[in-house]
């Protein structure tokens, strides 16, 4: 029987995908495709608060996590010779299956309070680590030399964008479907 445990990471370092060597594990690195396996977590959250006439949502969100489980082995690896991401098309998927859920949706009025019924909040949580994954991200990438900087961090950094505007959308589109007119933030209020 395989050990869950292993002790290896008991001095907080941790072992990169394919590489000798090891770092800490509040590594740029490792808290950027943390995170990613964090948001990976949240939507594991929604489908089952999809209804059930929504089978493409929920295809989308499997694609989707399987898609965060190459984005994490990419981000796991120094050496980005060994890594194929062919994510283009999937952002194409994203993009149509936002575009499909926006058509029935009422004008965006002003800031949605995130609100509604398990699917949707789990889709606003999604939403804002998503972000933070972005946000992680663009800064390790930030902090590489120029020749280390692969093509496939940029398209990573395109994927986690689009992907917070679905997770946006999916949550308004459930309010919707459920008949809950959306809360927006009365920003008068907020002076500076």
């Amino acid at each position: 029987m395989m050990k869950i445990y292993t002790k290896n990471g008991d001095t907080g370092l941790t072992d990169l995908v394919g590489e000798s060597q090891k770092v800490s594990k509040n590594h740029d690195r490792i808290n950027a495709f943390g995170t990613v396996d964090e948001l990976n977590s949240i939507i594991g959250g929604i489908v089952p608060h999809i209804p059930e006439t929504e089978t493409s949502i929920a295809n989308e969100i499997y694609m989707i996590q399987k898609d965060l489980f190459h984005i994490g082995a990419c981000l796991a690896r120094i050496d980005q010779s060994k890594v194929s991401i062919p994510l283009d098309q999937h952002i194409t998927i994203i993009e149509q299956a936002i575009d499909r859920m926006t058509q029935p949706l009422p004008k965006l009025k002003g800031f949605v309070l995130p609100s509604g019924p398990t699917g949707s909040v789990f889709s606003h949580m999604a939403r804002t680590v998503c972000r933070r994954a972005e946000r992680l991200v663009v800064g390790f990438v930030e902090q590489l030399e120029p020749d280390l900087r692969s093509d496939n961090y940029c398209i990573v950094q395109k994927y986690l964008n689009r992907l917070s505007d679905y997770f946006f959308t999916l949550a308004r589109y459930i309010n919707f479907r459920y008949g809950l007119v959306e809360s927006i933030a009365d920003t008068s209020v907020a002076q500076i």
